[in-house]
């Protein structure tokens, strides 16, 4: 597995990051892009819609 030393080794729910992942900061928070909504929700309070 090729390691990449110019981003973070995790993110704040304990996932890795590996390399050709879409990850977010939010101060020193990194978010992987799948736990994005959890995120929000969760540690920012952000409220999510669901269209019908």
């Amino acid at each position: 597995m090729e390691t990449c030393e110019n981003h973070p080794v995790e993110d704040v729910f304990g996932d890795e990051i590996c390399s050709n992942d879409v990850y977010f900061i939010f101060g020193n928070d990194v978010v992987l892009e799948g736990n994005l909504k959890t995120y929000l929700i969760g540690n920012q309070q952000v409220s999510c819609y669901r269209a019908v």
